[in-house]
């Protein structure tokens, strides 16, 4: 496709295509429109607005669940002024185990009590790696005598991991991409289970870049059996994976830095080398023993030619190794279980489920039943009318060996997490959002045993200790045993966290946020508006807009309006959560009406509408924000069509440069891209071929050009655009936002551009300039005074 075409193709597709949809929103669509349940408070007159020193100081961010569960009755947690103690919920008292005058508790940032509760594992001096990954030094205390130790011979050795085994007190940890093994706590004899590990290139038990970031959220690649006896871990080799070199400038003054440095990360970007990887097991029995001896686990037969992606790994139970591993433009997925009982492990697929018009998202391994011949895992499941939702399945193997599935959940609703299995009463629990109401989700329990037996909301029914509010966004956590569990009712008000047990009767009040709530209530709030837009393809577009607290909705008054967009695949923010962001401090502050829109591509409203932007990345998606926004402006007479701006972050900053480039109508007048995507051959393999596939002429090389920001800038002229990114970004790299620059230059397009110097993807250490700067780029294009 020629230069020319492609340009004809992009005004087309975002000229007439978008004036097209607009006028069949602005004459046949309807507004479904809903008050905030705190609308009437929010309405305060002659109080002030959040600060954003208020906001940006962590005081409005509310407490989360800050504890582990050790047994079905007992909780581990850390108290306010740092003292370690468990909880007995069916006593409701707590026992100090260790207090602050042990002056490495009082400095760990991470701490991770034995099976046998007899010994402590501290973390301390924090070094950030990457999002998840870091390194530390440990140190055990036996909790009975106080007696403290390092882990490791040599106090300042740093750490990439170190976990405790699930009985006894023995544990592991990675040094320098290799596993150690030590049986117990006190007596430092270590056995090395790798040796093949090269810093920056070869890992075992710990995720390279691109694994942690796209598959596993974790610094952890490695599982232990029930019992402790025996260990999988994953390996994953960069040497043919392509370096990217990530400037570091150092400190201002310091000679030091003279000349700049550069951190090499092997990060495969689309159409690269995937790391190659591979899944180990070891019977830790014989590592004692003196018989170290490394098992491959094997991968599918049919992946054998191919590059691979190991996204899943667990011990159903002792004798068996359980691994998801997925086709490289992961549209494919193997459930595969192995028998390691035997000299030579036997493994052998489960099911195999493919997606012909998206991606598979598989990422966690399935819950199983006690003999492994059942599991429960979340699969799109076949509704009335043909359009695939997320449920519940239950998949059980036949004596042939062939799977049969058993749908548990079913209608207009996606199931967004499992939460747990209680096998010895055949219950299932799990988190779901709601018919018609996509932002809620609750707490349900289904009877797998009586299949006509409908779920059983738990926290249908509950409302906040506080204000007697309803919870309308939940999340859960239960006990080993299933005997409890924590509700945390997560909005829409400030959450409040308590303990149930497993018939729904409220035990106790963890944690009501009391100090948030009295705060928020001195405080002029935003309106909630939301709304339900018609998009193309029979869907909706879910809205909410936060209304000034003081605001004439009558059009008399006309208010400038900033649309806060991401728009990645399977992401949402029209839900029921409690959120104080800087929206909340522009709406109460400045009289901005802060809006969010969930168009196609976004998660729980089904798959049709999740994959409408397959294999096209930075279509659909921008055109419903440009669309949405335009009829929002149309229909309600108090926003300034002529103040009208979008921002965004990370995919929402790609998403921002997108709409101003396809919005040839003039419904924005401004926007603000951070840390954005410019080309997805830029990203990195994994995210980016999950969505597009490869960007090769046999493949969707085509789409890849169509979602490129670099070739269709030329509408951006007619903006104001402000671009930002830190350049020691290790996500989206700096040289996304200067490859834009370059052409913004070369088409003389002005643009203003902030850098922040050795600041990563989140901008971290400068987020008050940050901030400062957004506002008064908001201020010139809304002709505001600050």
């Amino acid at each position: 496709m020629t230069k020319n075409k492609r340009t004809n193709w992009r005004r087309l597709l975002a000229g007439g295509m978008v004036a097209i949809v607009a006028l069949a929103l602005v004459v046949a669509a309807a507004i479904l429109l809903t008050g905030s349940p705190d609308s009437s408070a929010s309405r305060m007159t002659g109080a002030p607005g959040i600060s954003l020193e208020e906001w940006l100081s962590g005081s409005l961010s509310p407490k989360s669940f800050n504890a582990t569960w050790l047994s079905g009755k007992e909780i581990l947690y850390r108290d306010e002024t740092g003292n370690l103690l468990i909880y007995n919920v069916e006593t409701t008292s707590s026992k100090i185990i260790l207090d602050t005058s042990n002056s490495a508790l009082l400095s760990s940032f991470d701490h991770q009590i034995s099976a046998d509760k007899k010994y402590l594992l501290l973390a301390l001096n924090y070094q950030k790696l990457y999002r998840h990954t870091y390194l530390a030094h440990y140190r055990i205390v036996n909790l009975e005598t106080l007696a403290e130790t390092a882990l490791t011979a040599n106090d300042s050795v740093s750490l990439q991991l170190a976990t405790w085994a699930p009985r006894g007190n023995a544990l592991v940890y990675v040094h320098q991409n290799n596993i150690f093994y030590r049986p117990e706590a006190e007596v430092p004899t270590d056995y090395q289970i790798t040796d093949s590990g090269v810093f920056g290139t070869i890992y075992n038990g710990v995720p390279d870049w691109v694994y942690e970031e796209e598959v596993f959220s974790s610094n952890k690649a490695l599982w232990f059996s029930p019992n402790g006896t025996k260990l999988a871990f994953g390996y994953f080799n960069d040497t043919l994976t392509p370096v990217m070199n990530i400037p570091f400038y150092g400190y201002p003054g310091s000679l030091t830095f003279q000349y700049t440095s550069a951190i090499p990360i092997h990060y495969p970007k689309s159409g690269t080398t995937n790391p190659t990887v591979k899944l180990f097991y070891v019977d830790l029995e014989e590592v004692v023993r003196g018989n170290t001896k490394l098992i491959e686990i094997e991968h599918p037969p049919e992946l054998s030619s191919v590059e691979r992606i190991l996204s899943a790994v667990d011990f159903p139970y002792d004798k068996a190794v359980y691994a998801t591993w997925m086709n490289r433009v992961q549209n494919k997925a193997y459930f595969r279980l192995c028998d390691v009982s035997r000299a030579t492990v036997y493994c052998y697929t489960l099911l195999t489920y493919t997606e012909k018009n998206g991606w598979v998202e598989q990422f966690e391994a399935p819950l199983f039943g006690k003999d492994g011949s059942s599991f429960l895992l979340i699969l799109p499941t076949k509704q009335k009318d043909g359009t695939d939702w997320r449920h519940v399945v239950l998949v059980k193997q036949s004596p042939a060996g062939i799977p049969n599935t058993y749908t548990q959940t079913s209608g207009y609703f996606v199931v967004t997490e499992i939460v747990s299995w209680d096998r010895e009463n055949s219950h299932v629990y799990y988190l779901a959002t709601s018919e018609n109401k996509t932002g809620e989700q609750h707490l349900y329990r289904k009877s797998l045993s009586k299949f006509k037996e409908k779920p059983t909301c738990l926290s249908c029914g509950v409302l906040r200790e506080s204000d007697g509010t309803p919870c309308l966004y939940n999340t859960a956590k239960f006990s080993p045993d299933n005997s409890y569990y924590v509700l945390t009712c997560a909005g829409p008000g400030v959450p409040e966290i308590s303990i149930y047990d497993k018939n729904g009767k409220k035990i106790a009040v963890w944690e009501d946020n009391e100090a948030v709530s009295e705060l928020l209530a001195s405080k002029a709030q935003p309106i909630v508006h939301k709304y339900k837009i018609p998009v193309p393809g029979g869907f909706n577009a879910q809205v909410r807009l936060l209304i000034p607290p003081d605001a004439d909705l009558s059009g008399a008054t006309k208010y400038p309006m900033l649309v806060y967009v991401y728009g990645g695949p399977d992401t949402y923010q029209v839900t029921e959560k409690f959120n104080v962001d800087w929206g909340t401090y522009l709406v109460s502050n400045k009289s901005i009406i802060y809006a969010a829109i969930d168009g196609r591509g976004s998660g729980l409203m089904g798959n049709s509408m999740l994959f409408a932007g397959y294999r096209n990345l930075g279509t659909v998606e921008i055109i419903d924000q440009i669309n949405v926004t335009r009829h929002l402006q149309n229909k309600l007479p108090f926003i300034d069509r002529t103040r009208t701006a979008i921002w965004g972050w990370s995919y929402g900053g790609y998403a921002t440069g997108m709409t101003l480039a396809m919005d040839y109508d003039g419904v924005f007048k401004c926007g603000m891209s951070v840390a954005p995507v410019t080309d997805w051959a830029l990203y990195d393999s994994i995210y980016t071929e999950r969505f597009m596939g490869l960007p090769t002429g046999a493949d969707n090389l085509q789409g890849y050009e169509r979602g490129q920001l670099l070739n269709k800038v030329d509408n951006i002229k007619t903006k104001m655009y402000y671009l930002i990114h830190g350049t020691l970004d290790d996500n989206v790299h700096y040289q996304q936002s200067l490859m834009l620059a370059k052409v913004l230059e070369q088409k003389d397009i002005l643009f203003r551009q902030q850098t922040y110097t050795d600041e990563d993807h989140g901008i971290l250490q400068s987020r008050t300039h940050l901030y400062h700067s957004l506002e008064n780029f908001l201020d010139e294009c809304f002709q505001t005074s600050s």
